[in-house]
């Protein structure tokens, strides 16, 4: 019989290093790419009247432990239209995979350079931007569909590779410490105790994207389940996430949360980002199915065109396909039959 202990490291070893298909990599780098690029142009409007010669933020004279960034050397010069430039290719880069960890560490930097050089200007999905790019920097990002996989192996683009898991791991805890530490400070909140915080947030005008009708906001038990169940969410996503069965259950809950939060308040780039970081638990299989799909997609506007029309009675292109029980499948955030090298627990 084998020792508890034994047991236990097993299972430690496969949820860190079981090799598994890369397609969550890949679809985690093609939607944090898309939003990194957006909030790169984002910046086109603050640039100048943050960083500029004459901008509000002021140049960094006595830099404390760790504060230093790119704009310590091109604050209050042209050269910040330079950094932001790189970092908008970079983004561009990241979400194609072209250069994909040269990419994904200039967006990391971009990022974190502007965001500590004016924390006060920016919010919590500013700063998730940047943990994910760090994440991305560590996975092995562009392994396929990308440009990268297309300059080295045209022919295995849509084959994905095995690699150890553990950069995407860090990524899926990422999201779980950030739900369960969030409701334990809104718990700590008057409002939130007493089922009042979700009125209070929709009534300030400064933030207000979509006004919430008054019957809403004036009913205390609308307004009290409102705020008991954001926190209910919150907590199941942080740890029922976990959990296959209740992974697209919670998962789908989270996207309604969000997609709340985005139409009535404006709270910068934290739904988009969040969202982006839930393709990390997308198994393996329904990622290959969701990118092969695309491919077929893809393939068939080529050939519904007049030049693709021209020339598919003479082509003959070797493509990697999905098993017909896995490409046919419905697309979603669930649970796809297990193959026999999904190992690893997604």
């Amino acid at each position: 019989m084998t020792a508890p202990w034994v047991r236990l490291r097993a299972g430690w070893e496969r949820f860190w290093f079981a090799p598994q298909s890369t397609a969550p990599v890949e679809l985690l780098r093609i939607g944090f790419g898309l939003v990194a690029t957006i909030w790169m142009l984002s910046l086109v409007p603050v640039l100048d009247p943050f960083f500029g010669d004459r901008g509000v933020i002021p140049p960094r004279v006595e830099l404390p432990f760790g504060g230093w960034t790119l704009f310590t050397l091109v604050q209050g010069s042209p050269l910040i239209w330079v950094l932001w430039l790189a970092g908008l290719l970079g983004a561009v880069a990241l979400m194609v995979g072209f250069r994909t960890r040269v990419a994904a560490l200039v967006v990391f930097v971009v990022v974190m350079s502007v965001t500590r050089t004016a924390p006060l200007a920016f919010n919590a999905g500013d700063g998730l931007l940047r943990l994910v790019a760090f994440y991305v920097l560590l996975m092995p990002a562009g392994s396929a569909v990308s440009v990268d996989k297309w300059r080295t192996d045209r022919a295995g683009m849509w084959t994905f590779p095995r690699r150890a898991p553990w950069a995407l791991r860090l990524a899926q805890i990422q999201l779980s410490v950030i739900y369960i530490s969030t409701v334990w400070e809104k718990a700590a909140g008057a409002g939130w105790r007493d089922g009042t915080a979700v009125s209070y947030a929709v009534r300030i005008g400064e933030v207000s994207r979509i006004p919430v009708p008054t019957f809403l906001t004036d009913s205390p038990v609308l307004m009290e389940l409102a705020t008991f169940g954001t926190l209910a969410t919150e907590l199941a996503i942080g740890i029922l996430v976990w959990n296959r069965a209740a992974r697209p259950w919670v998962l789908t809950l989270g996207v309604l949360l969000h997609l709340s939060i985005e139409l009535t308040l404006a709270v910068g780039f934290f739904s988009a980002t969040i969202v982006t970081l839930y393709l990390a638990f997308v198994p393996p299989d329904r990622a290959e199915q969701v990118l092969l799909g695309m491919r077929d997609r893809l393939e068939r506007r080529r050939r519904r065109s007049p030049q693709g029309a021209a020339a598919a009675p003479t082509e003959s292109v070797p493509e990697a396909r999905a098993p017909a029980d896995v490409e046919h499948a419905p697309v979603g955030i669930t649970e796809a039959p297990r193959t026999a090298h999904a190992t690893a627990p997604q």
